[in-house]
């Protein structure tokens, strides 16, 4: 088991029976390209949901990883779809995670534990990729074009006179309701690592 003690707010010390190994922040990216894999991103949604304060079986997340991949149920998984995803895990993924700082392994024992920013990943997840902005980004510009908007109407600036005062703060009021519960929405059922249930990009 480590012990996760906070040090300068850059580094944890994780603390064996026998050595101390000072663990550095990772970055943005080094967050994202372990999440660019499907697989970690399910080993790490369900070191989550685990929650645990010890070590963990390996052999434990790979079979829910080829359950999750195959849409099937951990107890009907074949002897070959747990082998299959256990040995990527144990030889290439698991170590990359480690690598990263976001999880302890300890390849002799075959188990993980997430590490004090494995626990604090979502932290991370606000930037998006793609077309999409983060929502900090567009509740400010939200903001930003409301408080444009309120000094045109009142300077009476045309053609914004066009309606009413009361008119423009019923638009301000629905435009800040409707994106806030799209927020909510987003927030609540859009991928969240360690959320119950599966991850929210497997198929029901």
């Amino acid at each position: 088991m480590h012990d996760h003690k906070s040090t300068n707010g850059a580094e944890f010390q994780a603390v064996s029976n026998d050595t101390v190994e000072s663990i550095e922040e990772p970055t943005r990216d080094d967050v994202f390209e372990v999440l660019s894999n499907r697989r970690r991103r399910y080993a790490l949604h369900h070191l989550k949901q685990l929650d645990s304060t010890e070590p963990v079986d390996l052999s434990l997340v790979s079979t829910q990883v080829a359950a999750w991949e195959l849409g099937s149920d951990p107890q009907s998984l074949s002897y070959d779809d747990r082998k299959n995803v256990h040995t990527s895990l144990y030889q290439f993924h698991a170590p990359k995670m480690d690598e990263m700082g976001l999880i302890h392994y300890d390849k002799r024992g075959g188990t993980v534990e997430l590490t004090e920013y494995g626990r604090e990943i979502d932290v991370y997840l606000e930037a998006v990729s793609g077309r999409q902005i983060p929502w900090s980004i567009y509740f400010f510009l939200l903001s930003l074009g409301a408080t444009v908007l309120a000094t045109a109407v009142w300077l009476d600036l045309a053609p914004f006179s066009l309606f009413s005062d009361v008119a423009w703060t019923e638009f301000i009021a629905i435009s800040f309701l409707f994106s806030s519960s799209v927020f909510a929405y987003y927030n609540r059922y859009s991928m969240r690592v360690g959320n119950d249930g599966p991850p929210p990009e497997v198929d029901d």
